[in-house]
């Protein structure tokens, strides 16, 4: 298992784009709570977040590519709005210990 990083790293309601074993993932942090999806918009396979920043909503219940407006649910990783509807972000298996977050 690969360390991550603490989820006190990561700031609440916000996405960080970081590279992990030569995988680009998104990392959320929303009310305490982590997800990972792998960095890549299912509508061009390229990363969501190109100019860099947080790619989340204000309150962290959305994700959106900043390269064409597609927009996500952020729990699920589904594609509500833009060029990819229909579609999801590729979900990322994490084990949580002691507040350090290892790829599975």
């Amino acid at each position: 298992m690969s360390l991550i990083g603490n989820i006190e790293d990561f700031a609440d309601h916000g996405t960080t784009g970081i590279e992990v074993d030569m995988r680009k993932l998104l990392v959320l942090r929303r009310n305490g709570d982590i997800l990972i999806y792998e960095n890549s918009c299912p509508h061009t396979r390229e990363s969501l977040d190109p100019t860099g920043g947080s790619v989340a909503s204000p309150d962290g219940q959305l994700i959106h590519c900043q390269r064409h407006g597609a927009v996500f649910i952020a729990s699920s990783g589904e594609c509500v709005g833009g060029p990819c509807q229909g579609e999801s972000l590729t979900a990322v298996g994490f084990t949580l210990s002691n507040g350090d977050i290892y790829l599975d």
